[in-house]
């Protein structure tokens, strides 16, 4: 039997997102039998740590481009400032 976590790792963010939105709106109608919206709100859990930490990474990757276009314009103005003197 596989675990909720590996069967969200297959779909991709805007799904588990959507997903997400779909349990909140159920949970909130509170239509649905007690044992049901207890196991949503269960499934909506770990959807949210999983989208938080698909966030994280995309932060971190977001932050490494940065630095590394940082880090070439300084390159970059090193070399200028090295032509200027020549």
């Amino acid at each position: 039997m596989k675990t909720k976590k590996s069967e969200n790792v297959n779909i991709n963010f805007e799904e588990q997102f959507k997903k997400l939105e779909e349990i909140a709106e159920m949970l909130d109608n509170g239509e649905a039998p007690f044992d049901e919206q207890l196991k949503s709100f269960e499934e909506g859990i770990s959807l949210i740590k999983e989208l938080r930490e698909y966030l994280d990474k995309a932060e971190l990757k977001v932050i490494d481009i940065s630095k590394s276009i940082n880090n070439s314009d300084d390159q970059e103005k090193l070399q200028d400032d090295e032509i200027d003197l020549q």
